[in-house]
């Protein structure tokens, strides 16, 4: 089993080597076993969907700590890969952020995302985020460095300015967001791959790209992100999105009296309970007697 270092230091590797480091989006421990068969080294857990899958709440602050924790530490624990978690905007005070840094590093999660929004705050895609004062970040940004202190755990600054204040504002703000101890610098919601090279080129540390389906950054290939300079890039949505399509129609198709119709669609029951570890246990029950 993976050690908390190994994942976290694992992450550090990654990006280190100079080669993109692509997180697919996952929301249940299902979609992190599709993630790790598929063959990705890391993968990203969103607030959005966290709390979309465990609450069926929206993005808007509802979830806190705990439920971020109770959700994404499992995932950190049942990985064996590293786990990029979402931590919205620290959970409220800055003494409560530091808690939080303290317990997502105790958790094992290799690398936690603060965000620059108010609160409440809401999906960075949706148009209506709006980030609070630079130096109110930067309080932040300096609070969770302190508080991983020689812990392994990266620390990301998202901004959510490029929205309401432009490119350069929140260029200006990443760059702050560095010099107050950030590891990766998240820039949210650029609209087009001129933009995404600009920041690339002018930031200092790391650049993170949000890939959501249904916003408003292009959707790319991670090599094709590498090209303009991104190190990081998180796909969060496309999951999500595709796992409720087919779930959907395959409801409409039982309602309609056919339960049969997607069945070529679907994964493979078999495969499924081998990636759960349906033989181990059968295995373990065997070695020990038991029926």
């Amino acid at each position: 089993m993976s050690t908390n270092l190994e994942k976290t230091s694992g992450l550090r590797s990654m990006l280190a080597s100079g080669e993109i480091v692509a997180a697919p989006g996952i929301y249940d421990h299902m979609s992190l076993l599709m993630a790790k068969r598929a063959g990705f080294k890391a993968a990203y857990a969103s607030g959005y969907w966290g709390t979309a899958s465990a609450l069926g709440e929206p993005d808007v602050g509802i979830a806190g700590a705990s439920d971020f924790l109770s959700i994404f530490g499992r995932f950190a624990e049942k990985a064996g890969i590293p786990v990029i978690a979402d931590a919205d905007t620290g959970f409220g005070s800055l003494t409560n952020l530091d808690r939080a840094v303290r317990a997502y590093q105790r958790a094992g999660i290799a690398a936690m995302q603060i965000e620059d929004q108010g609160f409440p705050k809401i999906c960075g895609h949706v148009g209506r985020a709006q980030s609070v004062e630079a130096d109110e970040m930067v309080r932040r940004v300096r609070v969770a460095a302190e508080a991983r202190g020689d812990g392994d755990m990266l620390v990301i600054a998202r901004t959510d300015a490029r929205r309401t204040e432009g490119l350069d504002a929140a260029i200006d703000r990443l760059h702050a967001y560095s010099a107050a101890g950030a590891d990766i610098l998240f820039l949210e919601a650029p609209q087009s791959e001129e933009e995404i090279a600009k920041a690339a080129s002018a930031l200092d540390k790391p650049l993170l790209l949000n890939a959501a389906h249904g916003g408003v950054t292009p959707i790319l290939s991670p090599a094709q992100y590498e090209e303009l300079g991104v190190a990081m890039v998180i796909y969060p949505a496309g999951a999500p999105l595709s796992a409720a399509q087919a779930a959907l129609q395959f409801y409409e198709n039982l309602a309609a009296g056919d339960p049969n119709t997607a069945e070529d669609g679907m994964f493979d029951f078999a495969e499924m309970s081998r990636l759960l570890g349906m033989d181990d246990v059968v295995a373990f029950q065997k070695r020990h007697g038991a029926p």
